[in-house]
């Protein structure tokens, strides 16, 4: 009896430990989704002036944005005459694993870049 009371604290900070590495995986897998997926939409564009609020709008809905594997998201794009560049940052919630010494959140950045289709339909 005494081995179930010595183990049912480090099983509890084990598990918190999956907690913290599932949503820190989480998150960087779904900003670099969102990062491809805006650069790719930017890239496509027809129309330059719409192309990142598409972009932003559509790396919103990929990270999940409000989620606790992103609470905030900021995306920066950089765009050159032969390609686009965009990286995604997200505030990754890690309140679960209160029981770690770790912070309350952690930024994850993901980062991608696209050649910019040079046959693209000009908008209008």
């Amino acid at each position: 009896m005494v081995e179930v009371v010595l183990l049912t604290p480090l099983f509890g900070l084990l598990l918190a430990m999956v907690v913290l590495f599932g949503r820190v995986q989480g998150g960087r897998a779904e900003v670099e989704g969102a990062a491809r997926t805006a650069a790719r939409t930017m890239a496509l564009a027809r129309d330059p002036a719409t192309a990142v609020e598409e972009a932003t709008a559509q790396a919103a809905t990929t990270v999940g944005e409000g989620s606790p594997t992103c609470r905030a998201m900021t995306l920066v794009p950089t765009v050159t005459e032969v390609e686009v560049t965009v990286e995604v940052s997200c505030q990754v919630d890690l309140a679960a694993a209160a029981m770690l010494p770790v912070d309350a959140s952690m930024t994850v950045t993901g980062t991608a870049s696209e050649v910019l289709d040079a046959y693209r339909e000009p908008a209008g």
